[in-house]
């Protein structure tokens, strides 16, 4: 499904040097969820992402929050194939000015009860996973710039927003080809959430993987 999102074009170039004009164009994205099994189910916005707003105890939602070009450098915590859980560390930098896809996964069981919940998302063909944050502070620091504007999101800080061990492991398994997620999770009193970014289009993956090459090639010079 196609989404949108408002973007700011700074255009300084055509103004004097007193200031610059910030314009909100839309700008249709370029992210599309290709299908989704299990629990998994795709949302629309308007929707509501805090613990008191959508709701099921049976259902992960997957909200497909758009294309952007990332402002200011980016960090996801799972990357790579393999299962991840909630773990801080390592994380993998995605450098400012990335042309991104972003996807936030939402689950929060009816009355805050306890609940598990097994889902896998796929993505077109092309697109690939770069990582997913799966640590709260993660969440907070990408919601403005990745977020859907018509969505709400936590505003208050929420320790366990994201995967937990308890009242059992969350985790997210990304295949070798990196084109779906898996995820089983479980809730109790609260939500458990997660973003996945994707490069959209094979091209993108070359350019980030040749960004990511310059820039450690210049640290190790200035180090």
């Amino acid at each position: 499904m196609l989404n949108s999102k408002f973007v700011f074009v700074r255009l300084c170039a055509l103004l004097p040097m007193s200031g610059c004009l910030l314009v909100a164009t839309a700008r249709p994205a370029i992210a599309a969820i290709a299908s989704t099994t299990g629990a998994m189910m795709e949302v629309t916005s308007p929707i509501v992402l805090t613990e008191a707003g959508f709701e099921s105890s049976t259902a992960i939602a997957i909200l497909n929050e758009g294309s952007t070009v990332t402002s200011a450098d980016i960090f996801v915590n799972a990357f790579g194939p393999g299962t991840h859980g909630g773990t801080p560390t390592p994380t993998l930098m995605i450098p400012a000015g990335t042309l991104v896809n972003s996807y936030i996964v939402h689950f929060n069981p009816i009355g805050g009860g306890f609940a598990t919940a097994t889902g896998a998302v796929f993505f077109d063909p092309g697109e690939t996973i770069i990582g997913v944050q799966t640590y709260s502070p993660l969440l907070y620091t990408t919601d403005d710039m990745l977020g859907d504007p018509f969505a709400v999101y936590p505003d208050v800080f929420i320790e366990f927003r994201a995967f937990e061990t308890l009242p059992g492991i969350d985790g997210v398994t990304l295949p070798v080809d990196m084109g779906s997620a898996s995820f089983t999770l479980f809730a109790e009193l609260g939500i458990d959430q997660a973003r996945i970014i994707t490069i959209p289009e094979p091209g993108s993956l070359s350019i980030f993987t040749a960004g990511l090459m310059l820039l450690v090639i210049r640290r190790r010079r200035t180090a």
